[in-house]
Parts: C-alpha cells; sequence; structure tokens
C-alpha cells in the first residue's frame, strides 16, 4: 500500500489502541536496517515494525492484484499494486469510510509533521510533495496518479515499465477497483491483528518486577 492505505491502518490502532503509530509507519521506508537500532522512542518504533508487517503481508504471492499484474510489471507489481490501491481509497473515500477525505488528509500530514524535527534525511522532499501537491486527495484523479508514475518511472531504475500502468488500469478498471478494496481491507485485517498479536507476545516476555528482586 501506499501513504493513504498505511495511515488509515495506523489511524485505527492509534485511535483504538492509544498507540502512536502513524509517524513510524508513513515514514517506514526511510528506516533501514534492525528496529533496535534506529534512534526513535520505542512508542514511535512502533510505527515501522506495523509498516514491516503491512509490507510483508501486501508482498504475499496470494496479493488479491497479482495475477492481474505479475505478467506485465515483474518486480514492480508491488508498485503498482500500491498506487492503485490508493487510488481506489482516495476516489470511494467516503462511501468506503463515512468521512471526508480532505479532512482525514489534513489530520494525517499535522500528525505527521509534529516529528519534523526529526524527519529522516531524503523524507522531508517526499512529505512536502504530498503536503503542497494533496496527493492522498488527488491520487483519485486518473491524470494525477498517471504523473505520479511517470515521476517514479525517472527515478526507478528500469522503471520506464511504470509509464503504461494507467494503460493496464484503464483495460480493467472496474475489476482492479474490486480487488483493490477487497485487498485493503483484507491487509488491513491481517496486519492489526499481527501487530497486536506481537505486542502481545512482547508484553508477555517483559521481565516481571519479582523477577528483578527474586
Amino acid at each position: 500500500m501506499n501513504f493513504l492505505g498505511y495511515s488509515l491502518i495506523s489511524l485505527e490502532i492509534d485511535e483504538k489502541e492509544n498507540k502512536e503509530t502513524l509517524y513510524g509507519n508513513f515514514t517506514g521506508d526511510f528506516y533501514k536496517g534492525l528496529v533496535e537500532k534506529i534512534e526513535l522512542s520505542e512508542n514511535l518504533k512502533e510505527g515501522i515494525i506495523l509498516h514491516r508487517i503491512i509490507d510483508k503481508i501486501s508482498d504475499r504471492k496470494e496479493n488479491l492484484l497479482n495475477e492481474l499484474l505479475t505478467e506485465k510489471f515483474g518486480i514492480f507489481k508491488g508498485i503498482v499494486s500500491d498506487m492503485f490501491i490508493d487510488h481506489f481509497l482516495s476516489k470511494n473515500f467516503y462511501n468506503l469510510f463515512n468521512k471526508n477525505i480532505d479532512d482525514i488528509e489534513r489530520k494525517i500530514l499535522n500528525k505527521v509533521e509534529k516529528n519534523k524535527n526529526i524527519f529522516p534525511r531524503d523524507f522531508e522532499r517526499t512529505f512536502d510533495w504530498l503536503n503542497d501537491r494533496n496527493v492522498m486527495v488527488n491520487y483519485k484523479e486518473l491524470d494525477f496518479l498517471e504523473r505520479a508514475f511517470q515521476g517514479l518511472a525517472k527515478n526507478v531504475r528500469k522503471g520506464e515499465i511504470l509509464n503504461l500502468a494507467i494503460a493496464e488500469l484503464k483495460k480493467n478498471y472496474n475489476l482492479f477497483e474490486e480487488k483493490s478494496i477487497k485487498e485493503f481491507f483484507y491487509v488491513k485485517k491481517e496486519s492489526i491483528e499481527k501487530f497486536l498479536k506481537n505486542k502481545l507476545l512482547q508484553n508477555l516476555q517483559q521481565p516481571l518486577f519479582y523477577d528483578f528482586i527474586s
């Protein structure tokens, strides 16, 4: 998934579980290596853990979009899948969530921006683009989405195939829409369950107070 999909999963967890996963999840691609070695507070690291859980589930062989994307896009199928999902979430936002996407986008960006003093070096430019261009809202427009693919094609090694993404989307638009929305809700359910299970296991493994004094 892309920024909108990731953020919606974090917002649900943060509001229901009193967590702060949004920042780490939103910026997850900009933090590399072992989570325990990343210089962030523990509560923010949880967002990176969630991001990697989402990635793992999305990258599974049975991803509902793979059968439509693998042959054409090969190793780039994950990028295409992520952006298609965000397109359809943006397009159908009110019907899916009974909320205004403009309000939710502003809420997401404001929460992320509160951590601007710790942005990874390469993330600030990405954030400015997301913020200035209202990317999560505008992804619903095919012309905007196409320009985003064209920008990626220039910046990703051997990414020229991404220029064909919108043409491929238009060939099976309704089928892509159905599968993209189903894929998002599957990944959301599975990732939240795995994240909470992971936190429960971590808590169970914490030493009890009497372990220190026994």
